[in-house]
């Protein structure tokens, strides 16, 4: 009820993690479980980038080095006017570890077969991928 009545700023972090050419995607244990990239909140006082490290890390258990920026949208989705800022990683192997709490599933995909059961994040990041040479 708070969200929709008051409609706060909030922002957030999504990220591609790649490995040859594939992406790894998660469902979550809650809402539609629908499948998306590794992300969440921004800490008060924490980057954008900082916050896709740790999310990621907490998410599936990979520590990455760097992230690349690849731009930010605007959601207004779930009552609050959300900034996400999207980000892309690459790692050497395929190995992640699920938090059970959060996480669901994860799984590899390339990006040309991404299940049509997806968030809008996705769309969102493909859209952004679209527009880098």
């Amino acid at each position: 009820m708070y969200r929709f009545v008051f409609r706060p700023r909030t922002r957030g972090v999504k990220c591609v993690v790649e490995h040859a050419g594939t992406w790894l995607l998660i469902r979550n244990t809650y809402g539609h479980k629908y499948w998306t990239l590794p992300g969440g909140g921004v800490k008060r006082r924490e980057s954008p980038a900082d916050a896709a490290r740790r999310e990621v890390r907490e998410e599936v258990g990979i520590a990455l080095r760097d992230v690349e920026p690849l731009g930010e949208y605007f959601s207004t989705r779930h009552y609050s006017k959300d900034t996400v800022y999207c980000f892309r990683a690459r790692v050497e192997n395929t190995d992640h570890q699920i938090d059970g709490k959060e996480i669901l599933e994860a799984r590899w995909f390339a990006p040309d077969a991404i299940p049509e059961e997806r968030g809008a994040a996705v769309d969102e990041v493909l859209r952004m991928l679209e527009t880098i040479p």
